[in-house]
C-alpha cells in the first residue's frame, strides 16, 4: 500500500510539473526579421509571417524551417496578414510606423496600403491605398473579414476602421470618438457572424462591437478587465474571442459572451510559466491556436542585440478564477 501510494504521488507531481510547462514552441531563424502579423495556411501547412523592420513575408513550416517569399523595400513595414483561402490570396496590412529600415520622410506615419499576394505565383495583385481615404497620420495594422468577403482594417493612427470590398473598392466604414488615443489605438479586430466587428484598442485596453449594417451603432463590451496592450484577435472555437495581449502582460485571452457581446467575461488565459516573448498575432491551426512571439519590445531598447530567433506557440488556456 505504501509503495502504490509513492507512486501514485509521484505520476500526479509528475502531472502536476508538465501541465505548468511552457507550452510547445515552433522556433525558427530569421535574424533582425521581427515578425508581427502570423496566418496558418492549411493547403499547404505552411505559417506566414509579416516584418515590421525589413517589410518582407516569409514562410515557418511545422519543423521552423523559415524561407522569404515575398520582398519589397518599398513595402517598409508589414503587419497583419489573412489568407483569403478561396482566392488562394494572402493580404497584409502595410505602413511605415515605427522601426523599418527602409523608413523615410515621405513615408513615416504617412502610408497606409493593403497588399495581396497571389500565394501560388508570389506576385502582388492588388495594391490598395487606403491613406487616402482619411487624413492624418496612418498606422494599417491587422484586418478581418466577413462573410462576403469583404475587409475590414484597422487605423491604429486614427479612430477608422475601412473596408475594402469585393471589388478591390476602399472606403470608410465606421469612425467614432470612442476611438480616439493618444498613442496606438485600434488594433485587433474580428468578425462575428452574427452580425458585428470586434475590435479592440491597444492604449484603452477596451473592445468596441460595430454593428455591420449601421456601423455608426459602436458599443463599448462591458467587461470587468482592460486589457492594456490588447493586439491580435481571432475568433475560437463556438463562439469565443481570442485576444492577444502585450505590453509586459504577454498572455492570451479567451472570453465569452452571453449577450451577443453587450457584455463579456474572460473564461481562460494563458499563464506566466508559457513565457511568451511580445506576443502580437494569433492563427487557427486544425482548431488549436498558436500565437507569434514577436519580441518587438526589444526594437524600443537600444541596449538589446538584434534577436535572430523568434517563434510561434501553442496556446493553451486555464480557467479564470
Amino acid at each position: 500500500m505504501t509503495t502504490t501510494k509513492y507512486i501514485i504521488t509521484g505520476i500526479a507531481l509528475l502531472f502536476g510539473l508538465n501541465s505548468q510547462a511552457q507550452t510547445p514552441q515552433i522556433k525558427f531563424m530569421a535574424p533582425g526579421v521581427y515578425p508581427e502579423g502570423v496566418t496558418f495556411n492549411s493547403k499547404n501547412n505552411l505559417f506566414y509571417v509579416s516584418s515590421v523592420t525589413t517589410g518582407t513575408i516569409g514562410t515557418v513550416d511545422m519543423q521552423g524551417n523559415y524561407k522569404t517569399v515575398y520582398t519589397d523595400p518599398s513595402l517598409k513595414s508589414t503587419y497583419g496578414l489573412k489568407l483569403d483561402p478561396k482566392r488562394n490570396l494572402l493580404w497584409a496590412c502595410v505602413s511605415d510606423g515605427n522601426y523599418s529600415q527602409y523608413s523615410d520622410s515621405s513615408t513615416y506615419k504617412k502610408m497606409g496600403r493593403l497588399i495581396a499576394i497571389d500565394i501560388a505565383t508570389g506576385k502582388k495583385v492588388q495594391d490598395i491605398n487606403l491613406a487616402k481615404q482619411f487624413k492624418g497620420q496612418h498606422f494599417i495594422n491587422d484586418m478581418a473579414f466577413d462573410a462576403m468577403g469583404n475587409i475590414y482594417v484597422t487605423d491604429s493612427y486614427l479612430p477608422v476602421v475601412y473596408k475594402v470590398d469585393q471589388s478591390g473598392k476602399a472606403s470608410v466604414f465606421a469612425k467614432n470618438d470612442l476611438f480616439d488615443s493618444i498613442d496606438i489605438g485600434l488594433n485587433g479586430i474580428a468578425f462575428n457572424p452574427q452580425g458585428f466587428l470586434i475590435v479592440n484598442n491597444n492604449s484603452q485596453g477596451a473592445l468596441y462591437k460595430i454593428d455591420l449594417k449601421n456601423p455608426k451603432n459602436v458599443t463599448r463590451v462591458k467587461i470587468k478587465t482592460l486589457f492594456p496592450g490588447a493586439d491580435g484577435m481571432l475568433v475560437g472555437t463556438s463562439g469565443s474571442l481570442i485576444l492577444v495581449q502585450n505590453k509586459s502582460v504577454d498572455k492570451v485571452h479567451q472570453l465569452i459572451s452571453t449577450d451577443n457581446w453587450q457584455t463579456a467575461e474572460v473564461q481562460g488565459s494563458t499563464s506566466a510559466e508559457d513565457r511568451f516573448q511580445q506576443p502580437s498575432t494569433g492563427t487557427m491551426v486544425n482548431g488549436q491556436v498558436y500565437v507569434l512571439n514577436s519580441k518587438m519590445n526589444e526594437l524600443a531598447d537600444p541596449t538589446k542585440h538584434p534577436s535572430k530567433e523568434f517563434s510561434i506557440q501553442l496556446v493553451q488556456f486555464r480557467p479564470a478564477k
